[in-house]
């Protein structure tokens, strides 16, 4: 879900540049949730995860590509599946990184390599549009409003506060290796609701996020109540209607972000540079940096998460409404 975000920038470009261009993303399901209905989008295509494993979905695959006779493919990824759905569509163009940013097979099935010179995803993937005469573009992500999750949220709106003002707090993450401990996020709950009275919702997405929801709300002392089970739309309209969301690196952090909802970025196996959240109300926190290669990452413990403490999260947070009360005063 992060990768498809962070890649809304180049879509917006591509659309801006191009108006009557037919442009179709192809996406895994989790992907398509937050890609349907993109006003810059006139086709989404649904593919299963490991459908490259799966001859009769390539076949599948490959029939509905070269029907759509594309010109040209962006594989912004830069993965043998990327790559390899590109190459299926059979477009004379297909465009991705250099070997380095791309790897595995990618390179070796595109026909022209980009080298990428800055450090942030974001402006990364934007790079690859320079092959289409795309040079330094607003960074945008018109990310729609969904009117029916629009709906859903609102009950758990009204719950909260008579005011509707709320915080979005987000435990989870891909990798423990990037989690906080939420007795932090339930100090950081408690802060927002007696200097700000600010109520916070703790959203999840698995059952052991569940859990640490409830724990913080528990912890909290009131200020914090653990959400419902939401779909990535509910989610999107949930942090859009958030005064401040504060969670650690992971997907729901960039949708947070592209909504343009202030964020509180925890990181700590990522170089902040990296996929730092964009924008001048976007704050990263982190301790130190703990170099470490995906597959490290993935098994590491959260000891650089750790070492970020309460106090310098809530710096954090009142670096961003402390000014603004000042001027509302």
């Amino acid at each position: 879900m992060g990768d498809a975000i962070l890649t809304l920038p180049l879509l917006c470009a591509l659309r801006e540049k191009y108006p009557q261009a037919h442009i179709t993303w192809l996406a895994e399901p989790v992907a398509a949730q937050i890609l349907a209905g993109h006003p810059c989008l006139d086709q989404l295509l649904t593919v299963k995860k490991g459908w490259l494993k799966r001859p009769s979905e390539i076949v599948s695959l490959r029939r509905q590509l070269q029907a759509a006779k594309f010109d040209l493919t962006f594989d912004v990824q830069g993965l043998t599946k990327s790559a390899a759905a590109a190459w299926l569509s059979g477009a004379k163009r297909r465009i991705t990184f250099a070997r380095g940013q791309a790897r595995e097979l990618a390179p070796n099935l595109a026909t022209e390599l980009v080298t990428p010179r800055h450090p942030h995803v974001v402006h990364r993937y934007l790079e690859l549009a320079t092959a289409v005469d795309i040079y330094s573009p607003a960074i945008e992500f018109r990310l729609p409003i969904d009117e029916p999750a629009r709906a859903d949220v609102a009950a758990i709106r009204r719950d909260l506060d008579r005011t509707r003002n709320f915080a979005v707090l987000n435990p989870g993450a891909g990798w423990f290796s990037k989690t906080w401990m939420p007795q932090r996020f339930a100090e950081v709950a408690r802060h927002l609701q007696s200097q700000y009275q600010l109520p916070s919702v703790v959203t999840w997405g698995n059952e052991q996020e569940a859990d640490w929801a409830e724990e913080i709300a528990q912890m909290s002392r009131g200020a914090a109540i653990a959400a419902p089970k939401l779909s990535l739309p509910q989610l999107k309209e949930l942090y859009r209607g958030a005064n401040l969301f504060v969670g650690c690196d992971t997907g729901p952090l960039h949708l947070a972000a592209a909504v343009e909802t202030p964020c509180i970025a925890l990181f700590g196996v990522t170089p902040t540079e990296l996929c730092r959240p964009l924008g001048p109300h976007q704050q990263v926190v982190q301790a130190y940096y703990q170099p470490l290669t995906s597959r490290q990452r993935a098994r590491a413990g959260n000891e650089a998460m750790r070492a970020i403490s309460t106090s310098m999260v809530l710096d954090a947070i009142d670096s961003l409404f402390q000014p603004q009360s000042r001027e509302a005063a």
